[in-house]
């Protein structure tokens, strides 16, 4: 009996156990299959968007990244330094481009301006003085000043001239000439026609030369009567300088002198206008030269103005025939009035192109001897052979002028 009580106790406590443990989990509603499965779905993304959502950087953070920091390794340093030294050549070297472009622009403004305002004008072909008297005791002449001369004066009182090469590319620009021993061959290096700061400068003669120099004249009453008279006979010898721009700009067609040999057989002649009078050259000869030789085949070529007799004037042009690139069939005679134009060149460190022309003689055909072939024994200065074999025969046959 004992042990039938004791096991209906068992049972009774049993039961109610079960009893609980059911209501409990009645209480607890239980997810569905398909809820349980989005929870960890969800969880999962909410994972990933942590992962991606990473704090974005300031733009003053990331260029101040660019720079060394500390904590930066040695390569790291390394590796930054030379990123911003490659930029900041790179961007200077844009400047420099920029630059460069742009004032050759600028430069190009102003020629075609001076160009238009000269050949606003038309002018005869040529224009000769008026004769005042001419018999044996007198011979007086009187320039008028031409038109373009004078807007171009209006400009600046310093122009002296015009010269052009016609054909393309061509050459046409004011001459200016600064009559000053202290800076008359620097100032114009570095100052267009307006005086402003120009990379290309102008086309300059040298200081030296009396090209057309004039005063105005008189009439009884004391005023000008709008006629001029020669002050000084023209230099024998005209010297004018010009830049050798990489855009051929200036003087930089000169080039096509020397390395294209059908070049000289179009442009052949030089035209030159003073002030007052029309001008026209033969180009017979075309050299490099350095400047700075000091052996024995120096030749300082803008250092004769004048020439003291007929002797130094043939010693000279056959210097210039000796050195041509291309020799002409242009003949030149003592007397003859000499032109000579000079710019830079690359051959030498101080090296110079100089292109050398005669004056036009009267009743002369205009493309007499304007013939060309190229030279085949040029004599170099000392520093061309350096790099080169010296080819030059000094006993080689030598037709000289005279």
């Amino acid at each position: 009996m004992a042990d039938k009580e004791q096991y209906d106790n068992y049972s009774a406590i049993k039961d109610a156990l079960q009893k609980q443990e059911k209501s409990k989990s009645k209480s607890k509603p239980q997810p569905s299959a398909g809820t349980s499965h989005k929870k960890k779905k969800s969880g999962k993304k909410g994972k990933s968007k942590k992962k991606k959502r990473k704090k974005r950087r300031t733009l003053g953070q990331r260029i101040a990244g660019l720079f060394p920091q500390h904590g930066d390794s040695v390569f790291e340093v390394f590796r930054k330094m030379t990123f911003l030294a490659s930029s900041m050549v790179f961007i200077v070297c844009l400047v420099l481009i920029g630059k460069y472009f742009w004032e050759n622009h600028q430069n190009a403004i102003v020629a075609e301006e001076t160009q238009r305002i000269h050949d606003s004008v038309v002018e005869p072909q040529r224009k000769d003085p008026i004769i005042i008297s001419d018999s044996e005791e007198t011979h007086e002449e009187r320039y008028e000043l031409l038109e373009s001369a004078k807007n171009l004066l209006a400009i600046n009182k310093d122009v002296v001239g015009y010269i052009s090469i016609p054909n393309e590319p061509k050459i046409a620009y004011p001459v200016l000439q600064r009559k000053n021993p202290d800076d008359g061959n620097y100032y114009y290096l570095d100052k267009n026609i307006n005086l402003e700061y120009a990379r290309a400068g102008s086309i300059f003669m040298d200081y030296r030369n009396y090209f057309d120099d004039m005063v105005e004249n008189l009439d009884e009453g004391g005023n000008p009567d709008g006629t001029y008279r020669r002050t000084f006979e023209n230099s024998q010898n005209l010297v004018i300088y010009g830049h050798n721009m990489h855009d051929y700009s200036m003087f930089g067609a000169l080039k096509y002198y020397t390395n294209n040999e059908n070049y000289y057989d179009a442009h052949p002649i030089i035209e030159l206008e003073s002030n007052y009078m029309k001008y026209q050259y033969k180009v017979f000869g075309m050299i490099i030269v350095d400047v700075d030789d000091e052996t024995e085949t120096k030749f300082d070529y803008w250092n004769t103005i004048n020439f003291k007799d007929e002797t130094e004037f043939y010693d000279y042009v056959n210097e210039i025939k000796r050195r041509t690139i291309r020799l002409t069939n242009v003949d030149i005679q003592y007397g003859d009035q000499l032109l000579t134009l000079s710019t830079c060149n690359s051959t030498f460190t101080d090296g110079r192109l100089v292109v050398f022309a005669r004056l036009l003689r009267e009743n002369e055909d205009l493309y007499e001897g304007c013939t060309s072939t190229a030279n085949p024994n040029v004599k170099w200065s000392n520093s061309y052979y350096k790099w080169h074999k010296n080819t030059y025969d000094p006993d080689a046959e030598f037709i000289p002028y005279g």
